[in-house]
């Protein structure tokens, strides 16, 4: 919770500040940069993550070494077949999404995804050995040092340009590398031979959740994506101010959830449904209590949050904020269903069910940006969002007992409990 609430600070304030430094175009060129790269790192992450951690734990000294080893040549294979569709797609992107630079942005990262495959390796060891105090400074070094380099040019007034920005961000990004080595070098233990059956395990493990992975962070981006396609960087960087503040939902949701999944499984595996329906309903309540006043913040403040976070010429985005304030309601569904389909052993439908959103997406949010022109772009991924979640409760219902309206019976009961710990913590 601590590196994913400073890395969100972190992301936040120095959003607030590039928003300053740059124009509206460029910006939105930034942006479309950035989201590009997290897609690059999600699906990595994905593929290799779950995989490598479950064959890593309570293992000999010699299969941990076998494992160790399948990771890094999946890895390194991986990202090298990523290096070649983005030295191939940089210029098509360029064009395609009207966004001036992005190419050359795109080839300054090509340089540092080979180190980056060490980086990433290591995070995840430092997950299987439960040494979650290391991970926390690995992580932090790479989102740290770039904030910083944001901070200086902010508070120096020194100009600067995107390509200056991208090549300041390799450079943080190889110090993250020499930080994780560091902190994870007492875990290394590789074992320089090609093993079929460990790079098999690995593989077969991780595919599911690359897929779903790779194709949810494309629907995440996939407004700015359409919206530079059919419109400009401007409009990128508008719809971007009003996601930023949406995206801070992500922080108790994926918290949640990465409590329920373990929990949910357990149950599965015990053949207690009951159970996994009771695990699904409260987490999704404890969500919903969390968002819910949220999203009456947002549509109430729409265009004071904005003014705050990036100034008067985004005030074009406090309608975009108030749309995108529905997903408040639908994420809590769409995050937790996901998760107890793979908890009950169904990550292939939950694969197809995200890919559902993407294509739901893609058609109508090129219908709606064509006829809504920037707000079209939020109408279409909150329906595409809503038809998923409703899809995915009709499924679970195959498998557990859903009650779709028993979340938010379950999010009122617990503001009572809010207030008596908040009584109890201050003496009131």
């Amino acid at each position: 919770m601590l590196h994913r609430g400073i890395n969100f600070i972190l992301g936040f304030v120095g959003f607030m500040i590039l928003i300053r430094i740059f124009t509206p175009a460029e910006f939105g060129v930034w942006v479309l940069f950035i989201s590009i790269i997290a897609i690059v790192e999600m699906s990595r992450n994905g593929f290799l993550q779950n995989g490598m951690i479950k064959f890593l734990i309570n293992q000999s000294e010699s299969q941990e070494r076998k494992i160790q080893m399948a990771a890094l040549i999946l890895n390194a294979g991986l990202t090298f077949l990523l290096m070649v569709v983005l030295a191939l797609l940089a210029m098509p992107l360029e064009k395609l999404l009207n966004a001036p630079g992005l190419a050359s942005l795109l080839y300054i990262y090509l340089l540092i995804l080979p180190l980056l495959i060490f980086h990433t390796h290591n995070l995840i060891l430092m997950q299987a050995k439960f040494d979650f105090r290391a991970y926390f400074f690995a992580g932090i070094a790479k989102s740290l040092p770039f904030f910083l380099v944001i901070l200086t040019y902010h508070l120096t007034g020194q100009p600067t340009t995107l390509t200056r920005l991208a090549w300041l961000q390799n450079l943080t990004f190889a110090m993250a590398m020499g930080v994780s080595f560091y902190q994870v070098r007492r875990y290394l233990k590789i074992a320089w031979e090609w093993s079929s059956q460990s790079i098999s395990q690995v593989f077969h493990f991780g595919k599911f959740v690359f897929g779903t992975n790779l194709v949810s962070m494309l629907t995440a981006s996939l407004d700015k994506f359409l919206l530079g396609m059919l419109l400009s960087p401007v409009q990128v960087a508008i719809a971007n101010s009003a996601s930023r503040v949406i995206n801070m939902i992500e922080i108790p949701v994926n918290s949640i959830a990465s409590i329920a999944y373990p929990k949910a499984s357990a149950a599965h595996e015990a053949h207690q449904r009951e159970e996994v329906a009771h695990i699904y309903h409260n987490t999704i309540g404890m969500m919903l209590s969390l968002t819910l006043p949220f999203a009456l913040i947002c549509l109430v403040f729409a265009e004071s949050i904005i003014k705050i976070i990036a100034g008067t010429a985004y005030l074009d985005a406090a309608p975009f904020l108030r749309i995108l304030a529905l997903m408040c309601l639908l994420s809590p569904y769409d995050r937790q269903s996901g998760v107890i389909l793979d908890a009950i052993g169904k990550p292939s439908i939950n694969m197809l069910m995200v890919s559902g959103t993407f294509l739901y997406s893609i058609v109508f949010s090129w219908i709606l940006i064509q006829s809504f022109g920037l707000y079209g772009a939020a109408y279409g991924m909150v329906a595409a969002v809503f038809i998923t979640v409703v899809i995915k409760q009709i499924i679970l219902t195959r498998y557990i007992p859903v009650k779709m309206e028993l979340p938010f019976i379950l999010a009122m009961k617990k503001y009572p409990h809010f207030v008596h710990i908040a009584k109890v913590k201050f003496r009131l």
